[in-house]
């Protein structure tokens, strides 16, 4: 059995005590009571979670109830019931402090919920958290940017536990905002003494994320991660391959844009595209038709036999490089012992070769294979296109036991180095 990790089980104490805290401000005012809760603890020894400064403002439960909702020990169906029952104008922790001062805490600060009613938050915030907790006998750091949530609706999920079945539950947020967060750890490989240390180093700028919701129903959603960074110790091996690729971290973004349309039963991928400072972009954009609302909005048994309806239109690959393929292909040169130019026009000659047979011979594979043989020996940019030849094709009607069958019907098309750097 693998051991559960310190910082593990302090990850769960957090989410337990965080969830708790949050399970009230997003519970379901007759009687109005401001509650205030100096200091909870929770956990024991080592792994502990306390919290300090709660507040609850324009609660309708007793100081005695709000006591035992949040105790651990209180029977999770009483806990339950009390929670559905629970409203509140706002609920505040000004501390959250993980860990125990000896093993170097980690203190969230700021945590807030706005206008909360039968599981729903109008807004909940975090000011950030920073710590040094102690991992593997060595100091690491965490500091985390403001947290902001909007618009959250756990009631469905409050209904599911009373219930004692969450198939139908369909939490929802229409708004997440952060401003990032730092962490370093040690890498257990690698000795403190090695040449530039042995810490490993994360961050992320930001990551924000939007829905959009119609009659319960997303109807459109954004998400944007902005500059996820790896660095890792020099020494390390992973560390040593990637510089010798010509690269001292990894930093890579990622967007995404998906609309359902459902007058028109279509679901439009307008954008998933993943980036690398450095590397370059992989982008996908992919339209499915006769998408039943089910599949969306409903129960997983639902939604799983909706799937059988869906149809494929479209879907579009684009790649843009912006040095990843040149490094890749100088290491690969450099194993088999050859100039990197060298190595482009053989792979280069082999994809122009194989690649129609790959395609079942259809006629329009010669271009495909042309386009893929001109990225190969002049890496900029490539774009592969796949639609159904007499318009969208049932994933009922695809035998995929026999892919062959499946590429007659397809159209693909293919161009390279006609993109511009994203």
């Amino acid at each position: 059995m693998t051991p559960v990790t310190r910082p593990t089980r302090l990850a769960a104490s957090f989410l337990l005590g965080l969830g708790l805290a949050v399970l009230p401000a997003g519970l379901a005012l007759a009687q109005s009571n401001n509650v205030r809760i100096d200091s909870l603890k929770l956990g024991k020894g080592d792994d502990v979670v306390e919290l300090k400064g709660v507040d609850f403002a324009g609660s309708n439960l007793s100081r005695e109830e709000i006591d035992a909702l949040l105790a651990i020990d209180t029977p999770a169906d009483r806990r339950t019931a009390l929670g559905a029952r629970l409203k509140a104008s706002s609920a505040s922790i000004a501390e959250i402090v993980i860990g125990v001062p000896a093993r170097g805490p980690i203190t969230f600060t700021g945590f807030r919920a706005e206008n909360v009613d039968q599981g729903k938050i109008r807004r909940l915030t975090l000011a950030g958290g920073q710590g040094g907790p102690t991992i593997q006998g060595e100091q690491g750091s965490v500091r985390a940017g403001a947290l902001t949530i909007d618009e959250i609706d756990v009631s469905s999920v409050l209904n599911g536990l009373i219930k004692g079945s969450l198939l139908a539950a369909k939490p929802t947020v229409a708004r997440l905002s952060w401003n990032g967060f730092e962490a370093s750890f040690p890498d257990k490989d690698v000795p403190a003494s090695a040449p530039g240390g042995n810490m490993v180093k994360i961050r992320l700028g930001a990551l924000d994320a939007q829905t959009t919701f119609e009659g319960g129903m997303p109807t459109k959603s954004t998400t944007a991660i902005r500059n996820l960074v790896v660095e890792l110790p020099k020494a390390s091996e992973t560390g040593k391959t990637l510089a010798d690729a010509g690269y001292e971290r990894i930093d890579v973004s990622m967007t995404t844009g998906i609309a359902f349309n459902p007058a028109k039963k279509s679901l439009m991928i307008d954008d998933f595209t993943i980036s690398g400072v450095g590397m370059g972009s992989v982008g996908l954009r992919a339209e499915f038709g006769n998408i039943d609302p089910a599949l969306l909005n409903g129960d997983p048994m639902a939604a799983l036999a909706t799937l059988m309806t869906v149809e494929f239109a479209s879907t579009e690959l684009t790649i843009v490089n912006d040095g990843l393929i040149d490094k890749a292909l100088a290491v690969a040169a450099k194993e088999q012992g050859k100039k990197p130019d060298q190595l482009k026009k053989e792979a280069g000659a082999m994809v122009t070769q194989f690649a129609p047979m790959m395609l079942g011979g259809d006629p329009s594979s010669l271009q495909v294979a042309a386009a893929l043989g001109a990225f190969i020996r002049d890496p900029k940019s490539l774009s592969v296109k796949v639609s159904g030849k007499d318009g969208p094709l049932k994933f009922t009607d695809m035998d995929f036991d026999q892919p062959m069958s499946i590429l007659q019907d397809l159209e693909i098309t293919a161009a390279a180095n006609g993109i511009s750097k994203r």
